[in-house]
């Protein structure tokens, strides 16, 4: 009895610790690191662990408690070529972790919230995150609301007008004697074709991403610029009309585009199923004719042209006489997952990661002399690892970085810098602040983004031919619900235009 009387004991005990709250007032949903015990965060990326995070997560871990916050972080790494499938599974078994990555360019923000995978933290945020509202603009937050509530904290890291840019390798170009500007699709390819054959090489276009989504720098080349495709599958144009993206003539042509660069082996063979670490080894390389997006550091395209200058490696727009737009405002985005025990801890780590440098700098690049040297005021040069070539320690601007704290790296490409400075007469797409509730439709959602992986994508990508396959796509897409998904975009753009005015 003494012995049953004891263990009720503790019970009570340990019922009445979990119900206090940071303020010692009754739990309502929220975690709580206000007694004192150290709560472990979760946050799920894509990509691969470097080598000294153990290093830097113990250092972080020491400075959160040290900061009076009690909250240490894990990261877990999934490979970029299990990613999607890999986090997916996590939210439909509701495994338990906190924080996950999304590129908005690939799987959006709007499916994962249609999916009931992500938690509203719009409390969390007014209580928890007076830095980050001071530092993330009006403009970019309103990228991840939706009614008013906040789905995910958005990484203001680079100016988004850059997104439909391509950068070219002028070195290859002078050297094959490609001369003049490359200012449509069809140059694209001439130039990929001449330094092949001139220079007896196989260079394909490295596409980033995985499965990947429309190729944006081709948007511009269209009378009907400017337009945008959301969710792959929602073609949003600047009158205002919703359509299925794979009906539009601009896909058809796309998908002519990539069978013809496919044909000539312009595009990898396995391009559907190549590993993304052997794409950015072919981008870090400078192995590109050209690529869509910027690259990354100038050092290793210099290891394979050790005469190539920094301005050969250069940003720019098809089409340019065309004004430059912001499709969307917050391309990446940090969120809490539905299935989170610890929300208000999620949003403490961010708020603790941008209030000042000396944690971004921790957290972001590591420790100073052993992870990488600052340079300049704003500068940074990571450590590298000899035996990998690759930092030893980075956590990736784009994901979770701020231009408010981003220190930038000196040895990328000037193309790449171009990331970081503001676009003062770049404007804003009508929709970039549109957020697509798919919850009407979760199950069309679902299943037509299923399709769009089996059977559209490989028509884009040129691995399928189009005439012969189209019909048999659309087929499915119109079975899989497509027309009531493109009705529910119509209808929630329509009320966003009437609340906007």
């Amino acid at each position: 009895m003494l012995v049953l009387s004891s263990f009720m004991l503790i019970a009570m005990l340990s019922g009445c610790y979990g119900a206090v709250g940071d303020n010692g007032g009754a739990a309502s949903g929220t975690s709580s690191s206000g007694s004192g015990e150290v709560v472990t965060i979760k946050y799920v990326l894509p990509g691969t662990q470097p080598k000294e995070w153990p290093t830097v997560q113990k250092a972080v871990n020491e400075k959160l408690v040290a900061d009076g916050l009690n909250i240490n972080i894990e990261k877990e790494y999934i490979d970029w070529g299990a990613w999607e499938q890999k986090i997916n599974l996590k939210l439909s078994t509701k495994e338990d972790f906190d924080m996950f990555h999304v590129m908005n360019d690939l799987v959006g923000l709007a499916n994962y919230a249609g999916r009931g995978a992500l938690k509203d933290i719009t409390a969390e945020v007014d209580q928890y995150g007076p830095n980050l509202k001071k530092v993330i603009p009006d403009s970019v937050w309103s990228s991840v609301k939706k009614e008013g509530k906040i789905y995910g904290v958005p990484a203001y890291w680079y100016e988004s007008a850059v997104d439909g840019s391509l950068t070219i390798n002028k070195y290859l170009l002078n050297k094959a004697g490609v001369t003049g500007d490359i200012k449509n699709r069809d140059d694209l390819m001439n130039a990929m074709e001449q330094v092949n054959s001139k220079l007896n090489m196989k260079l394909t276009v490295p596409i980033r991403g995985g499965v990947g989504g429309p190729a944006d720098i081709f948007q511009r080349t269209y009378d009907t610029y400017p337009f945008t495709v959301r969710d792959n599958i929602a073609y949003i144009g600047q009158d205002g009309v919703v359509k299925n993206w794979v009906e539009t003539d601009e896909f058809k042509q796309d998908a002519s585009w990539f069978k013809q660069a496919y044909q000539k082996k312009l595009i990898h063979p396995d391009v559907l199923t190549v590993k993304q670490e052997q794409v950015k080894q072919q981008i870090d390389e400078g192995k590109f004719v050209f690529m869509l997006g910027t690259p990354n550091k100038f050092t290793g395209i210099q290891k394979t042209y050790p005469d190539i200058k920094d301005e050969d490696i250069e940003l720019i727009r098809l089409n340019p006489e065309k004004p430059r737009y912001r499709m969307v405002n917050a391309k990446n985005i940090n969120v809490v997952a539905a299935n989170s025990k610890h929300p208000a801890e999620s949003v403490k780590f961010l708020n603790w990661l941008y209030d000042n440098q000396e944690n971004y700098d921790l957290f972001m690049y590591g420790i100073e002399g052993k992870t990488y040297k600052k340079v300049g005021d704003k500068g940074v040069e990571s450590v590298i690892d000899p035996a990998t070539n690759m930092p030893l320690y980075i956590q990736d601007d784009w994901m979770i970085g701020n231009l408010n704290f981003i220190r930038v790296d000196q040895t990328l490409t000037g193309a790449s810098k171009k990331l970081y400075v503001a676009d003062t007469e770049a404007k804003n797409f009508f929709a970039a602040d549109f957020f697509f509730d798919p919850t009407p439709v979760k199950a069309e959602m679902g299943n037509v983004q299923a399709v769009y992986v089996s059977d559209v994508l490989p028509i884009y990508r040129g691995v399928k031919d189009y005439d012969s396959s189209i019909k048999g796509a659309l087929d499915k897409l119109k079975a899989a619900g497509i027309d009531k998904v493109i009705q529910e975009y119509q209808k929630q753009l329509d009320a966003y235009k009437e609340s906007s005015k």
